[in-house]
């Protein structure tokens, strides 16, 4: 189901942010999803919504917290944690 987005909220823009930050390229991110790259180019557009799943993963391959995603905190970094991407 495709969502159109206006405007990127900070959930989309925490994860972009990362992915450069880390040189992870779409593709690479797309199997941690598991999905395709255009899908990924999509959620990261806001064109579709990140699911639950997605931040889920996304929070664990990269080390950050899901509030961190969320916006609900600046801080990133997850205690004792590292990422595998």
């Amino acid at each position: 189901m495709t969502y159109e987005n206006p405007v990127k909220d900070i959930t989309t823009e925490r994860i972009a942010e990362l992915l450069k930050q880390r040189s992870i390229t779409q593709m690479q991110y797309a199997e941690v999803l598991n999905v395709s790259q255009p899908v990924v180019s999509d959620k990261l557009a806001g064109k579709i919504v990140f699911t639950s799943k997605d931040i889920k993963k996304t929070a664990i391959s990269l080390g950050v917290t899901t509030d961190y995603l969320f916006g609900l905190t600046d801080d990133a970094n997850v205690i004792g944690k590292e990422s595998y991407l």
